[in-house]
């Protein structure tokens, strides 16, 4: 069951699609200030082709504190896969869809043939990508096959796991990642890798959640429950070997790698309604229910492995943090970070050649 009020459906509406160049100083940006609603109450009232192809063994998935966790590299993602997580995941599609005006991508894509999307999760983002590009053929790996049976004729999915050195594709024009922070030891592998699986000109883009917990006008206290349990989850996942705070760091990486053309925008999202404009408001209604759904699956597996806490005391500790995270007097939100860099062409840099996939 989901945290949505009854008259509240799981899609948000979305605004007619932004094609002009992102800006930094739209009303979206982290530089802006949010203005926060002086009234205290929430304001509720005034707003086909068949793809799987796996072993059956994958299907059988791991169970731990009632969820569900993947089969194929048992503990490598310390989230679950459960039904419950996978309706969050299409609620928090939606809401970075209408954070970013109804945009699937940034990079200046022209019309790409061959489209990565790593993590894919529910697969909606490559469902959408396939519907836009219907010339591309559209990949998308996870360790979960959670994703739909029947999709555009030019989308696949593919269990795999981008740890792995080889990827067994063919090179790409367009490799794209969103929320995977907390999946890799370290993402900056995942960078080189991708620029590597990369065709002369292809583009890589990320987009990520950072956790930390940032407030502009001096309502969030030093001891904010709900800051103070990020601070906690990061602490678990460092022990874990799964670093959460990679976001900031994006733009560095993609221009360590070798990408050119980088760029970086970074958008504000309030974590609930406390937000006076209409659309903020309603943003932060829908994360304040992304984040209260996902509460117990982000602490779970991070705070029994990496700090020993039994399921018992993970629950108590989650009751003031819920009760902190829906407090409207605390004008707090979280940053999203979304980077693009290109791969120069070979007559730019002397790069080399892409490696040679094997044949689709």
């Amino acid at each position: 069951m989901s945290n949505l009020p009854d008259n509240m459906s799981l899609t948000i509406p979305v605004l007619p699609l932004d094609t002009s160049p992102p800006s930094s100083v739209e009303a979206l940006s982290p530089r802006s200030i949010i203005e926060a609603d002086s009234d205290p109450s929430d304001g509720l009232e005034s707003c086909g082709t068949s793809t799987k192809s796996v072993n059956q063994s994958i299907f059988n998935f791991v169970r731990e504190n009632g969820r569900t966790y993947h089969r194929y590299q048992a503990g490598s993602y310390m989230f679950p896969n459960d039904q419950y997580e996978n309706e969050r995941l299409d609620l928090q599609y939606e809401i970075l869809k209408v954070l970013f005006k109804g945009r699937n991508f940034y990079a200046p894509l022209k019309d790409p043939r061959k489209i990565l999307d790593i993590g894919t999760g529910t697969g909606k983002w490559a469902i959408e990508m396939g519907n836009r590009f219907p010339r591309a053929e559209v990949t998308g790996t996870d360790l979960s096959p959670i994703q739909p049976e029947w999709v555009p004729n030019n989308v696949k999915f593919v269990i795999d796991d981008a740890n792995e050195e080889d990827w067994m594709l063919d090179p790409m024009d367009y490799i794209h990642t969103r929320i995977l922070l907390g999946c890799f030891e370290d993402f900056r592998e995942v960078i080189a890798k991708s620029f590597r699986y990369l065709k002369p000109g292809g583009w890589m883009e990320s987009q990520e959640y950072m956790p930390t917990v940032y407030c502009d006008d001096g309502t969030m206290s030093p001891d904010f429950a709900f800051a103070e349990w990020t601070q906690t989850q990061d602490r678990a996942a460092m022990n874990m070997g799964r670093p959460l705070r990679i976001g900031n760091k994006l733009k560095r990486w993609y221009e360590q790698a070798g990408f050119v053309d980088v760029h970086e925008e970074v958008y504000k999202l309030p974590i609930n309604s406390w937000p006076r404009d209409p659309q903020w408001k309603m943003l932060g209604r829908f994360n304040e229910t992304n984040l209260l759904d996902g509460l117990q699956a982000f602490s779970l597996q991070p705070f029994q492995k990496g700090l020993g806490w039994t399921k018992d005391e993970i629950e108590v500790y989650l009751v003031h943090v819920r009760k902190a995270l829906s407090d409207r007097n605390v004008h707090a939100y979280h940053k999203i970070f979304v980077v693009w860099g290109r791969k120069p062409e070979e007559n730019e840099l002397g790069m080399p050649s892409p490696p040679s996939g094997p044949s689709t």
